[in-house]
């Protein structure tokens, strides 16, 4: 039996229509949060902690999922000890973007420590007739099934890759993950040529640095993106979402989590936008966001987002925090950080 993981329920729910064997689905926003360097219950607790403050997720069936994902990866490790050789044990279906790519390398490090006899790997960042591609979740079962064909067999080169990147994203030391990122990106070739095993993880872990606040104006990428967005006039949260995603060379993030972005800007100590939630709002897309003088001048260089309302938020492992500083900022210019 051939165990398959992938990214998202909508992909899972359409991958259970064809392929054999059970598929579980992964769906952890690694690049929100707290990310230690801890293992087994001591990280599903720090995620399922997490997720349960930042998205309301209940916090026993989160941690409870986390782990029942680990153990079914265990599980086909033990399995395919005492497989014959040549058989599929598990295949990851995953996608160029960040959220995947963290996802992708923090299985293939649980799998590095144990590798089962045989995995394979389809990744991919385009597929015929669907423009823009954004993932997986958006082809149908029938577009999906042509994939089949063109796993990848994951080597000892995949694994070594990945533990080394997930050992750095997860280090409190942020230059690690600049290093890996830098070689990676300076890469450009076919994996066929001596290309990473991993092709789009270094343009991942570049679109991760982005979001430290920038040296410039103390915004991350994201939240520059949204206010930009915001300079022609008020939008709903919902259309807002939209119009930034747009602007991603690869979207990565999901609407709960860019509209806890906006709801940080809007109750900052100088807010950097406004949010008026109609009476007969339904969700929180519906909310108007309108930009601030103070995120007008953010925005113009006059202001800093991190001397106006300080940081406390999380990147892997690094823990950026101060009262009106940040420990490391990203020059984009020079894609590089600066403390």
């Amino acid at each position: 039996m051939t165990l398959h993981i992938t990214n998202g329920d909508h992909a899972g729910d359409k991958l259970r229509t064809f392929v054999d064997g059970p598929v579980v689905v992964t769906a952890d926003v690694l690049h929100e949060g707290p990310c230690p360097a801890v293992e087994g219950d001591e990280w599903h607790d720090a995620r399922a902690r997490f997720l349960a403050a930042a998205y309301g997720a209940p916090y026993e069936p989160t941690r409870g999922g986390l782990a029942a994902a680990d153990a079914a990866m265990q599980d086909a490790c033990t399995v395919s000890a005492k497989a014959a050789a040549g058989r599929e044990d598990l295949v990851l279906w995953f996608e160029h973007d960040l959220f995947d790519q963290l996802l992708l390398i923090r299985i293939l490090d649980l799998l590095s420590r144990r590798p089962p006899a045989r995995v394979s790997l389809i990744c991919i960042d385009r597929f015929p007739g669907v423009e823009p591609f954004i993932g997986l979740g958006q082809l149908t079962s029938e577009q999906l099934a042509t994939l089949r064909g063109t796993a990848t067999r994951v080597t000892a080169g995949h694994l070594r890759l990945a533990a080394e990147t997930w050992a750095a994203f997860r280090s409190s030391d942020p230059r690690e993950l600049l290093q890996v990122a830098d070689q990676l990106s300076a890469a450009h070739v076919p994996v066929s040529e001596g290309g990473p095993a991993l092709p789009f993880l270094g343009a991942a872990l570049l679109r991760l640095l982005a979001e430290y606040p920038s040296a410039a104006n103390g915004l991350s990428r994201t939240e520059e993106l949204a206010l930009r967005s915001l300079l022609d006039g008020p939008a709903t949260a919902a259309a807002l979402f939209n119009a930034t995603q747009a602007r991603e060379a690869r979207p990565f993030m999901g609407d709960s989590t860019f509209f806890n972005m906006l709801e940080r800007l809007a109750a900052a100590r100088v807010p950097l936008v406004s949010i008026d939630a109609p009476r007969e709002a339904t969700d929180r897309g519906d909310g108007r966001i309108t930009i601030t003088g103070a995120g007008r001048e953010v925005l113009a260089g006059e202001a800093d987002h991190i001397r106006l309302n300080g940081i406390d938020c999380w990147r892997g492992g690094v823990h950026l925090r101060g009262a009106d500083r940040s420990p490391w900022r990203w020059d984009s210019g020079d894609e590089t950080l600066v403390s």
